[in-house]
């Protein structure tokens, strides 16, 4: 039987706590903020297109930001850092806000707004995890990480139908305002956390070197290079999936809008109550570390294959859920390695090279979801997206390298990570 693990003292962390709440107020700020933005951007112009744009506005400069910047954030204070993007943010919105209330029908705030928010999320993400790991010992990061995730998966599921709703009733413009005072709450509470001393190691060093030695943290520690391999191929899966979701449900079963909407919501629905059992439960002293992450990797790739042969909309939806389901066993076990086992004076610019990594792949997803969709159809395409996860998962399983316990011990302190 699987033995649960004690919350207390986690809970009884005053900093955590209020990371938490500064998380679930940021995410829901986040849900809000992209629909008003998309609304008013398509009540203005009627074309997807310009929606496009604000999304590549968002995109393409975060890449940017997430290179150039990434090495450096360990000079700062990571409290610092998050609660200057949390303002920064809160102060756009108010700005599109004011412009728009001023001038109504203008569009470049709302652009404007997208590129801020892009160039500030390389920064908030790293600098978030980099800070945990100093603010929560080692054996509890795994209940902090699912907990953190479950906040924001709670946005991801009530944000956008609230949004709408608030749009519904008193407009866009109104909503940009309180997206801006909600992360501006987000930022006072982080303020509160307690304050971290800082590493003045890598204050001499160039961009260059900063960069190169992050790097080096991979070509050491190959595991962590492979769960980023690994992480990066689900992203290229979420990019198709931006694609294919919506003609999946709404032309292939037939579904209303609000069926999509319901689809949306089972993955992170399913993820949030995954990620409660992986904060309660421990399953890897019995299963092994590798068998649990990549055992959930297989069964999420499984989820495509069986979209590709469902026909019923209901058990399209119950698959999504089961999809979100098992996904934290390998997400939250994934970033708690990392927080574990970095260096701290090297954990922000280590993260920025593994969210760099990471993201590239989305676009590709995208790209190949918008190019072969029309061309090979919807269903092939999910099903040869879930065969290529399950096929690397299973390769992984049996890596010899991956598999050896040895192979977990990515420091040489003489300790198994679990």
């Amino acid at each position: 039987m699987s033995r649960v693990k004690p919350i207390a003292p986690l809970w009884r962390l005053r900093s955590y706590r209020f990371i938490l709440l500064g998380q679930l107020v940021s995410e829901f700020g986040a849900a809000l903020g992209t629909l008003a933005n998309s609304w008013l951007i398509y009540q203005t112009t009627g074309s997807q297109a310009a929606v496009g744009g604000m999304w590549l506005l968002y995109f393409l400069p975060s890449l940017a930001m997430q290179l150039v910047a990434g090495p450096y954030l360990d000079r700062f204070d990571k409290k610092r850092i998050m609660v200057f993007s949390q303002w920064m943010r809160s102060g756009v919105f108010c700005f599109s806000f004011l412009v728009i209330l001023i001038q109504p029908g203008l569009l470049w705030p709302l652009y404007l707004t997208s590129l801020i928010n892009g160039l500030i999320q390389p920064l908030y993400v790293p600098a978030s995890q980099s800070l945990l790991p100093s603010l929560v010992k080692g054996e509890h990061l795994v209940q902090a990480n699912a907990y953190l995730d479950s906040a924001l998966r709670i946005a991801m599921i009530a944000g956008p139908p609230l949004g709408g709703l608030l749009v519904a009733a008193v407009g866009g413009v109104p909503v940009l305002a309180m997206v801006a005072a909600g992360y501006a709450l987000s930022g006072g509470l982080l303020l509160m956390c307690q304050n971290i001393s800082l590493e003045t190691r890598a204050v001499t060093q160039s961009w260059f070197a900063m960069f190169r030695e992050g790097l080096a943290v991979f070509y050491e520690k190959p595991l962590l290079l492979w769960l980023s391999v690994f992480s990066a191929l689900v992203q290229f899966a979420v990019g198709i999936t931006l694609v294919l979701n919506l003609p999946f449900i709404a032309g292939e079963l037939h579904g209303s809008s609000f069926h999509v909407g319901i689809f949306l919501a089972g993955y992170p629905l399913g993820y949030l109550l995954g990620s409660l059992v992986v904060a309660r439960l421990s399953f890897t002293e019995r299963f092994g570390q590798h068998m649990i992450m990549l055992g959930s990797l297989v069964l999420g790739g499984a989820t495509f294959i069986a979209l590709g042969f469902t026909y019923s909309l209901w058990l399209a939806i119950g698959i999504e859920v089961f999809a979100g389901l098992v996904a934290p066993f390998f997400h939250v076990h994934n970033t708690s390695l990392y927080q574990r086992y970095v260096p701290p004076h090297l954990m922000g610019r280590v993260f920025s090279v593994r969210l760099l990594i990471v993201r590239t792949t989305m676009p590709l997803g995208v790209w190949i979801g918008g190019q072969l969709g029309d061309q090979v159809g919807i269903r092939p395409l999910f099903m040869a997206m879930g065969a290529l996860i399950v096929v690397a998962s299973v390769i992984g399983l049996f890596f010899q390298k991956f598999t050896k316990k040895s192979s977990w011990r990515i420091f040489d302190e003489g300790t198994k990570p679990f």
